[in-house]
């Protein structure tokens, strides 16, 4: 026997990401061209219930009402009472010209359903709320990319050993084979800390040459050049920490120390201090990572290096196999939230 499933999305959360990705509209009602929002719960003249969509398409009104249950007869009655109001208001002149087809949008229906309908010129169209929604997503995702950024692991353990390529850079030298001379390392290695510091949004590339950025020339006044090089001095922390608040999306690196304290700071409301095992867990669902790090080593020494970051940052401590967050953890997590929230309501005003 088949399981009946529980639906728990409203009409109006459907009825919102339809309004928000006409595409997919267009794509039910099989049409091309252009489609506009005329009205959205358009209360009429006789009775208290409203038409949930009019569209307007080439020369024709779309009229769309949309059911969150199966197929009833009562529906088609109300769909044709919303069309008879419709054709009234185009006779006096309140509502735009043009051949109204209606549309009823239901979760289920059958042959004899459809029949039904179509003896009132109504097409119903079956749907699954949940592929909407997901449709939904997937039109987020175009506007707000944050959405697909997950952290990339370029094998650098430490911010710190960015500073003698930064140092390079500060001093004039612009190609990445002379830095890698110049500081006996593979050019490889460079590559990746001149990326991290790209991450960071320290350096720029252009035609094969390195540069600072006006950031990037702040961070390496901020450094000093002796044997304690690769450790960030307190100006150096402050500029990559104001990046990481500001901008918890800018980069996949800069997104991975977000993940990582924002992990830190979920499991803390369950357990203090913070297993580094059940870290792990928590950082691999929160980077978005699940599928990717599988192997345990992967997801071992990802977390290891996004760790050590925050640590570097001193917003973590690491005591054996226990984390905690430090004050200036605490504090920046609450940056963090808020720059975040600023992002996301950004982003969903664009659909």
């Amino acid at each position: 026997m088949k399981q009946k499933l529980k639906n728990n999305i409203s009409e109006k959360q459907v009825e919102d990401s339809l309004v928000a990705n006409l595409f997919l509209v267009k794509k039910f009602l099989n049409i091309e061209g252009d489609l506009k929002l005329i009205a959205r719960q358009l209360r009429l003249r006789e009775g208290e219930q409203k038409l949930d969509l009019l569209f307007l398409g080439g020369r024709n009104l779309y009229l769309i009402e949309l059911k969150i249950t199966k197929f009833a007869e009562t529906f088609i009655e109300q769909v044709i009472n919303y069309r008879k109001e419709l054709k009234e208001l185009q006779d006096s002149g309140e509502l735009i010209a043009g051949e109204i087809l209606s549309y009823l949008f239901v979760i289920e229906s059958n042959r004899s359903d459809l029949e039904l309908a179509e003896k009132s010129n109504i097409t119903i169209i079956n749907y699954n709320p949940v592929d909407i929604l997901s449709e939904y997503y997937k039109n987020l995702t175009l506007v707000a990319p944050f959405l697909r950024l997950k952290p990339n692991d370029y094998g650098v353990f430490s911010l710190g050993l960015i500073n003698r390529a930064i140092n390079q850079l500060g001093n004039g030298e612009t190609k990445r084979k002379q830095i890698a001379q110049n500081i006996h390392l593979s050019e490889n290695s460079v590559k990746n800390h001149l990326t991290i510091a790209q991450e960071f949004s320290l350096v720029r590339e252009r035609k094969r040459n390195y540069f600072l950025t006006d950031l990037g020339e702040e961070y390496f006044l901020a450094g000093r050049n002796d044997a304690l090089i690769d450790k960030l001095t307190e100006n150096q922390l402050a500029i990559v920490k104001n990046v990481i608040a500001k901008e918890p999306f800018y980069s996949s690196t800069v997104f991975g120390i977000y993940c990582m304290v924002e992990s830190a700071f979920l499991l803390a409301r369950n357990s203090y201090p913070i297993k580094l095992n059940e870290l792990q867990k928590m950082f691999r669902i929160v980077s978005g990572k699940i599928s990717e790090w599988q192997a345990e080593k992967t997801l071992s020494t990802t977390t290891y290096t996004f760790l050590n970051f925050a640590i570097e940052l001193e917003l973590l401590g690491k005591i054996g196999k226990d984390i905690v967050i430090t004050p200036a953890g605490f504090r920046f997590v609450l940056m963090l939230q808020l720059h975040k929230s600023i992002e996301m309501i950004d982003s969903l005003s664009y659909i």
